[in-house]
């Protein structure tokens, strides 16, 4: 039985981590440029940008997904003194290095000088959450990891049509009411918190898992000689087939965002808790989740290292990537002051149409210039050994 860990498995994984680092890329260039941009000066622009964070907000409930779908396999023993050891420091350590640099460049800027008070400010500002907003994320990261262990002995006990009906009281609650709340406009439809989407995620991936261990039981128990080999010829392809079955539900799901905001002018913004969110990304995890394998071929691949380390190099970048592309996002629009609409607005487009044309290469084109810039800078920090060791 292949490691979930490694091979074929790993190669899913990291190709799912660069697709949603790129995606958390594009959201904060669109997002950092709204935030810094008369919103008067665009309003003719509002479904296509809508539209744009619709296709990207699966971003950060894919890795959720695929942290599930790591820690929470049942074949994986993972205990508090690991935990802790392991995950857990890196990500407060990871907290403490670049949340404690980028709370006290908030307040060099806002006082226009650095003294040396700002620091232990800055740690303070870091400890209580109020560092660079993409932060958020490691800090929900860190509690998921820290209730782990607790939470596989409850999973160890509970069965799976248990663990079903949780998420499907997660989902109505947490999901589907704020979202019905939001579209009627009414505060009537009771609600649970919105953070229960992160655990409803973290569930999903731990389903998935669980789901793998049997397929690989029932492979590993089956019947030798030529019908075993055969089952195994067919079920790679078989499971490529259900992958692109899910990849095209996917891409349906996201044309049909496209034309409610495009046609029937649907204005609500998609968060990471709406249903049409939580469906795109279980999809999409899905469609990688099920092509993972591709039996003797995967085999042969894996041992040709050309194959294998483009996608592996590029998923271990992801987490430094995440850490630092917002120092560009903010060199760019905060002190060259140049976004994707101040370059618009300079092109003197005529037509609307072909202002959302330009719009989306400029959207583009600062997203390709982030992700290479922050990119290099992860490069250069994994070099380090101390950080790549215990941070990156």
């Amino acid at each position: 039985m292949t490691n979930g860990l490694s091979g074929p498995r790993k190669q899913f994984l990291d190709v799912l981590r660069v697709l949603a680092t790129c995606a958390v890329v594009l959201m904060h260039v669109l997002t950092g440029a709204t935030d810094v941009t008369d919103a008067s000066i665009v309003p003719e622009y509002r479904s296509l940008l809508l539209s744009v964070m619709d296709l990207v907000t699966w971003c950060v409930p894919i890795f959720l997904l695929i942290s599930g779908y790591l820690f929470l396999n049942p074949e994986r023993t993972l205990t508090y003194p690991v935990m802790i050891k392991k995950y857990c420091r890196r990500i407060a350590l990871a907290i403490l290095l670049f949340g404690v640099p980028y709370a006290a460049s908030e307040l060099v800027v806002a006082e226009r000088t650095f003294r040396i008070r700002m620091i232990p400010e800055a740690l303070k500002m870091t400890l209580t959450g109020h560092t660079w907003s993409h932060m958020w994320y490691l800090y929900l990261i860190l509690f998921l990891y820290l209730i782990t262990p607790l939470l596989k002995k409850v999973l160890r006990v509970l069965p799976v049509w248990g663990v079903a009906a949780v998420m499907a009281v997660i989902f109505l609650g947490s999901s589907v009411a704020p979202f019905l709340n939001k579209v009627l406009d009414v505060n009537s439809i009771p609600v649970l918190p919105d953070g229960g989407v992160y655990f409803l995620y973290y569930l999903c991936g731990y389903l998935f898992a669980v789901r793998e261990v049997c397929v690989d039981k029932a492979e590993s128990s089956g019947t030798s000689g030529k019908g075993m080999e055969a089952g195994l010829d067919t079920e790679p392809v078989r499971g490529k087939r259900i992958g692109n079955v899910w990849l095209m539900a996917a891409a349906v799901l996201m044309m049909g965002m496209i034309l409610s905001r495009t046609l029937a002018g649907f204005s609500i913004q998609m968060a990471y808790n709406y249903p049409f969110t939580v469906l795109l990304a279980v999809l999409l995890f899905a469609a990688g989740w099920n092509g993972r394998r591709d039996g003797a071929a995967s085999t042969a691949r894996e041992k040709d290292r050309t194959h294998r380390i483009p996608w592996q190099e590029a998923g271990a970048l992801s987490f430094a990537v995440y850490l630092v592309h917002p120092v560009y996002v903010n060199l760019l629009y905060k002190f060259v002051k140049i976004t994707p609409f101040t370059v618009l607005e300079q092109c003197g487009v005529q037509s609307v149409a072909a202002g959302q044309a330009v719009l989306i290469l400029l959207l583009a084109a600062f997203c390709l210039v982030v992700l290479a810039l922050a990119t290099a800078t992860a490069w250069v920090l994994r070099k380090i050994p101390v950080l790549r060791k215990y941070v990156l």
